[in-house]
């Protein structure tokens, strides 16, 4: 039954082969595009005259002409020659968590080497050097072509498949790791060598590169031998690219039914939208070339193909109808994350029907901003360092191509849509200390760092000049100084593009608003609430710290990660997110990648070992101080339960340190287990008696579980964390305290594994924190309350007190701390439902209506208060009134002033110190 498919298959693409092509062999079809749209003559001749003029565009020239070296000196007909038909299945992997048959050391994903210009139609092992398959495959492929010129696997002469340093048939090793275009097998393995070289060398790095490296060096050079070339490829790509379907004919993850084209619609997306941009760049050399119609009509003659290209009228419908209609008729294949798949269309419209079209490819631009920045500025897909940034990132290259077309494009789509504004904004307000994005999503590894701006691509003269234009539209610096900051924090440089000639004028401006603004990106608390993340940040330059906190679990390429939190400070990421899934372990479905989106991987409460599910959460409680910062969200639909709710506040002690304080309040269910990991490190348990127990399970990847079953309130998990990327901590004594304040609870210390690259570079089992409470029946309810405490060399807090008082069913809880330099903090809080509507803690003598409320003292004197949803504080000596409840305020005292920190002393009715009216500024 296989065989007779297979035969059904082969004998289908000899018939599409040979058949019209359309467009291609009609007489009569009268092209629309006339010349190179998105990179006109201009481009080219600013290119050459500034290579003549200055160094660096000379350079820029040479690079280019030297890329495109190996493609230039081949002959036309191995340029020909390197395209290949469909019949071979293409592999995304070799074996995605496979092995090195010799060495038998793991090679997962995308480690094996692949040079098509030094080893081709060979893979080569990262451990041994060892090249596979075995076989001369070439030889094989070669025997194989039909008159077409297109490989058909029944035509091959199978007595070439054996290994050349074992041609002895009688040899063991006589057919180990022979490949015959279906992988190699060994006990029911399959290692895809030639599926995988098909797809990362010949496709990718011959025929692609070719393609691009010619295209960009005749926009360079303006040789018209480079653009033949490139043409030569692109038009044999367009005789057999209607033959490619991924879907049937590739494998990712050793499956089956992914759509595409030559590869899977994610790069085939890019790379239709590539071959486009190649095409436009070449067409005005290409259409003028009797010599590339006399070559391909040769080659159309030999190999008996339909269209004859003895005019570069067919030549031209050929590549346009066979590769950008043909996309554009099954545009399923190139289905990719918004808007990489619009943008690709618009591209190709606009390629081969502008200005005919110039109507339908401004609209569908328009489109897709309407679509686009409707989440805080964006499409609200998550990964906030990876797949977010794939619309600001491609829709700003992307602009700067079509301004070719239509120089007040950007000020436009600006005018109609100021969202934009937002967009680009995003990523400098998610930036925490220069270094970091938080983990929310599908994006990077553990703990890892991102040391530039990610709201554009690359550090290039188009970007340069659309953060430029953005600046100049919005007049918000800050573009200016990501820009620089990108450039590593100098001017020079920006701006300079070979096609152009403005870079004096472009880097003077820049200098100017440098000057006049700085280079700092000061950022404070910041909200995104509509996209799912909030940050709370303090301190100064190298002192910066941030707490972020996950509203959501929506979008695509989000985590079951609600009210995930994570924290930013000395230099390191202490609460680190496990990062992008470990998918080089078995793919996606496998119980490694699986574990990276469970809830219980984040550091977040777990309601009886499921997933939370997907929706967003709400801001109840916002508020931005001085010394005091805080956010309280609500979800309790994505644990389907009656209360899912966490407060974070970020505290400082000093312009060095803060602290955080955390309480998380869950009603629900009956099993409740929160979660907190910290990077790699030793962990010392205080007031803790641990003992082996029964792991927590749920399909997590955790083990070798230490509980104590009845954790009073006050013990402590302290990290001594290892720094491995950088290792800053091997001369700083940084460590991540946790102090938890929580009645009638278990706590565990745990191991959790982790993959410590992006997709292979080793696994690690690390500590993990778990605190849990549970009960027979459904309806259980818990206040999980803790302190976070990052500190180098010495802890900031040097005692905890715990205090509590039910009146009535209504809960009153504070934590009394002291610090090292003797000061005190206590932060109060009730549940926002309290039947009395106060906060009455007798002990220490406060009370307020206040939901939360903040006390620091200093030598026993009352130095700052918070209040959040409340107007009034009686504690000691000291009464606090409000003329109205205020969700927020945040109030300095002296001894004889008293500053509102918001600046709005009209917030405050009085404040008495031992009878004492203070002043109110």
């Amino acid at each position: 039954m296989m065989l007779a498919i297979k035969n059904i298959r082969i004998v289908l693409t000899a018939a599409v082969l040979i058949s019209s092509l359309g467009l291609a062999s009609a007489e009569e079809w009268n092209p629309v595009k006339k010349a190179s749209v998105l990179y006109p003559k201009q481009m080219r001749d600013a290119a050459i005259a500034n290579a003549e003029q200055y160094d660096w565009a000379r350079s820029h020239r040479d690079g280019i002409v030297e890329r495109a070296k190996p493609w230039y000196e081949s002959t036309d007909g191995e340029l020909w020659d390197m395209m290949f038909g469909p019949n071979i299945t293409r592999a995304w992997m070799v074996w995605s968590d496979g092995y090195d048959p010799v060495s038998k050391k793991p090679v997962r994903m995308y480690d094996w080497k692949v040079d098509a210009w030094e080893h081709p139609w060979k893979v080569q092992s990262p451990h041994t050097g060892d090249l596979f398959p075995t076989n001369d495959f070439e030889a094989f492929y070669k025997s194989a072509l039909d008159e077409h010129g297109v490989f058909q696997p029944e035509r091959g002469d199978r007595s070439l498949l054996f290994n050349t340093e074992h041609p002895d048939p009688n040899d063991p090793l006589h057919t180990f790791c022979v490949d015959d275009g279906e992988g190699y097998t060994e006990d029911e393995k399959r290692w895809r060598f030639i599926g995988y070289y098909l797809k990362a060398g010949q496709w990718k790095q011959l025929v692609l590169g070719g393609i691009n490296n010619l295209s960009q060096a005749y926009q360079v050079t303006g040789d018209p031998i480079y653009a033949r070339k490139a043409g030569i490829l692109l038009d044999r790509v367009a005789d057999v690219y209607p033959l490619f379907d991924y879907y049937s004919q590739g494998d990712v993850y050793e499956k089956r039914g992914h759509h595409g084209f030559v590869t899977v619609w994610h790069d085939a997306c890019e790379e239709v939208r590539e071959m486009a941009q190649a095409y436009d760049m070449i067409f005005d050399a290409i259409s003028k070339d009797p010599e590339l119609v006399d070559f391909l009509s040769k080659k159309a003659e030999q190999y008996k193909l339909e269209n004859p290209k003895d005019t570069f009228t067919k030549i031209q419908a050929n590549i346009e109808d066979g590769i950008f209609r043909e996309t554009l008729r099954r545009e399923i294949g190139i289905r990719s994350n918004y808007p990489r798949t619009p943008i690709a269309v618009v591209t190709m419209k606009a390629v081969i029907e502008w200005p005919q079209n110039r109507d339908e490819v401004l609209n569908l631009i328009s489109e897709i901003l309407e679509t686009s920045v409707k989440f805080d500025g964006l499409t609200g897909e998550e990964g906030l360092s990876g797949y977010t940034c794939i619309f600001p990132n491609s829709f700003a290259s992307f602009i700067a191509r079509f301004l070719n077309l239509d120089s007040t494009l950007l000020d436009d789509l600006y005018q109609r849509f100021p969202d934009m504004y937002l967009t680009y904004r995003f990523h400098i307000d998610t930036w925490c200390l220069d270094s970091f994005y938080p983990r929310v999503g599908d994006t990077g590894h553990f703990a890892d760092r991102v040391r530039t701006y990610y709201g554009v691509a690359g550090n290039n003269a188009d970007t340069h000049h659309f953060l430029w234009k953005l600046y100049e539209l919005s007049g918000d610096p800050d573009f200016v100084k990501v820009m620089v900051h990108n450039n590593g924090g100098n001017v020079q440089g920006l701006g300079q593009s070979i096609f152009r000639d403005d870079q004096q004028e472009f880097q003077s401006g820049v200098q100017e608003v440098i000057d006049t603004h700085g280079t700092d990106i000061e950022l404070g608390d910041v909200n995104k609430s509509e996209w799912g993340i909030s940050i709370l940040r303090s301190g100064e330059g190298d002192n910066r710290r941030a707490v972020w906190l996950d509203l959501d679990t929506d979008g695509r390429h989000s985590h079951r990660d609600a009210l995930n939190i994570g924290l930013f400070t000395k230099g390191l990421d202490l609460l680190p997110d496990l990062g992008y899934p470990a998918v080089g372990y078995g793919g996606w479905g496998a119980p490694k990648a699986q574990w990276y989106m469970m809830s219980a991987s984040h550091n977040t409460v777990v309601v009886d070992g499921k997933d939370s599910k997907r929706g967003m959460g709400s801001i109840t409680l916002w508020g931005s101080g001085e010394a005091f910062h805080i956010m309280r969200v609500e979800a309790p639909q994505l644990i389907e339960g009656e209360r899912f709710e966490r407060t974070i506040a970020l505290i400082d002690v000093s312009e060095t340190d803060s602290y955080v304080f955390d309480l998380f309040r869950v009603q629900g269910g009956q099993d409740h287990a929160k979660f907190l990991g910290s990077l790699d490190g030793k962990v010392k348990t205080t007031d803790l008696n641990l003992s082996p127990s029964e792991d927590y399970g749920n399909n997590t990847q955790t083990r070798n579980f230490k509980t104590d079953a009845n954790a009073g309130p006050g013990w402590s998990a302290d990290w001594d964390v290892i720094d491995h990327d950088e290792k800053l901590t091997d001369t700083r004594d940084i460590h991540l305290r946790y102090t938890d304040l929580s009645e009638d609870v278990s706590a565990s210390l745990a191991e959790a594994w982790i993959a410590a690259g992006l997709y292979s570079g080793g696994e690690a089992w690390i500590p993990r924190l778990m605190v849990r409470r549970t009960a027979d029946s459904p309806g259980l309810s818990s206040r999980f309350m803790g302190i976070i405490e990052p500190y180098e060399d010495t802890p900031l807090i040097a005692s905890f007190k715990k205090f509590s008082n039910n009146q009535d069913g209504a809960i009153s809880e504070a934590i009394r701390m002291k610090l090292n330099d003797d000061r005190e903090h206590i932060i109060a809080c009730r549940p926002q439902e309290s039947p009395i509507g106060v906060i009455k803690l007798p002990d220490i003598g406060l009370e307020t209506d206040a939901q939360i409320c903040f006390i620091a003292i200093r030598n026993q004197v009352i130095e700052r208060v918070v209040l959040c949803h409340g107007k009034t504080l009686h504690f000691s000596d000291t009464i606090v009134r409000l003329p109205h409840t205020q969700p927020f305020i945040e109030i300095a005292i002296d001894d004889e002033n008293a500053r509102v920190t918001g600046n709005n002393p009209a917030a405050v009715a009085s404040i008495q110190v031992k009878g004492k009216r203070l002043w109110i500024k």
